[in-house]
């Protein structure tokens, strides 16, 4: 089923060690206007932080790019940046990140392009919603 891109809609610049807690703390909001709950906020803006913490160590600098994502009745969350710094990392370390980003996030997708792009994805499901009430 094809997945299609919905607000919010946000991105953050990483350049520098402060741009972790910029990400961090965006992702949670982005999490937020989705309906996630606290401790699933917290949760993507730890894969949020592994991930920039990576990109920053291969060298890398880039965006990172949040915006709602929808396929058929799920709603969830999408991260995407540009992967080119994989290549930078040292062996088995872009497979470690991607074991620990698979613990954190429902999907994570590197796509083979030039430069290569890496997706992480979080459904937004009934444990993981805001409780109303």
């Amino acid at each position: 089923m094809t997945r299609v891109n919905i607000p919010p809609v946000m991105s953050v610049t990483i350049e520098d060690s402060m741009d972790i807690m910029i990400a961090r703390d965006t992702a949670r909001r982005a999490a937020g206007l989705l309906g996630f709950n606290t401790s699933c906020k917290a949760q993507l803006a730890a894969a949020v932080a592994a991930l920039t913490e990576q990109m920053l160590k291969a060298g890398g600098e880039g965006s990172l790019h949040l915006n709602g994502v929808q396929s058929g009745s799920r709603l969830g969350i999408q991260i995407s940046c540009e992967a080119g710094w994989l290549k930078n990392l040292p062996p088995n370390s872009a497979d470690a990140l991607q074991e620990q980003l698979n613990t954190m996030v429902d999907k994570v997708e590197i796509v083979e392009q030039d430069p290569p792009h890496m997706n992480l994805i979080f459904w937004l499901s009934g444990p993981r919603q805001i409780k109303e009430g």
